[in-house]
């Protein structure tokens, strides 16, 4: 798994009309509601950064309305799988975002955001074993990853992928779950003998 990554590169500058972002070389839409969640909750959160060095002054103000421009690289199949809108949103709708317009809160509070992109996302803020709290508060906020152990914790631990189909999913992961929900009768038993049993299990890790 440490051979697989996602690479992202952001600009800003008062040229740009627009957010806009690129997959491997190719334009995607960010007009989707999952990534305008995200840039609006970081850009809420923004602060002042200033660097006399370099004669960059841009104000808490100012990121309002300023655009980004991200052009983002992965080397393994998108939309088969993988996890790659995980990897994404942690990526880019939380952490590489956060520390552009230099966001102080911690990656458990940004966890809720990345959430909002993408479920795993919350997850893939940190490294090892991490738990997912279902939280109390109908808003979500208290809905956050809380990391377990780190990645160095189980190291006879493998994980081996065997891609045997890297073209995209005809159903996307959110479309799944959701016709899920509505046509299984033992998913509700699932989340309960889930939610009593395989939490527990994981803090014993």
């Amino acid at each position: 798994m440490a051979d697989e990554s996602q690479k992202w590169v952001l600009m800003v500058s008062p040229a740009f009309n627009k957010d806009r972002m690129w997959l491997n070389g190719k334009e995607i839409s960010l007009s989707g509601g999952r990534y305008q969640n995200c840039l609006r909750e970081i850009r809420a959160r923004a602060n002042d950064i200033e660097d006399e060095k370099k004669g960059i002054k841009i104000t808490k103000k100012d990121w309002e309305n300023l655009h980004v421009h991200v052009a983002s690289y992965n080397n393994f199949p998108t939309a088969a799988g993988l996890a790659s809108s995980a990897a994404g949103f942690a990526c880019l709708g939380v952490y590489s975002l956060a520390k552009l317009m230099n966001v102080q809160e911690d990656n458990g509070r940004l966890s809720a955001i990345a959430r909002q992109g993408s479920g795993s996302a919350c997850r893939s803020l940190y490294g090892g074993f991490v738990k997912w709290v279902m939280g109390k508060e109908e808003n979500g906020s208290d809905s956050i990853a809380v990391p377990l152990v780190d990645e160095k914790h189980w190291d006879e631990l493998v994980i081996i992928i065997a891609v045997v189909c890297s073209r995209q999913k005809e159903t996307s992961s959110t479309s799944g779950m959701r016709e899920t929900v509505e046509t299984s009768a033992l998913l509700e038993h699932r989340a309960k003998l889930f939610h009593l049993s395989g939490l527990w299990t994981l803090d014993y890790i």
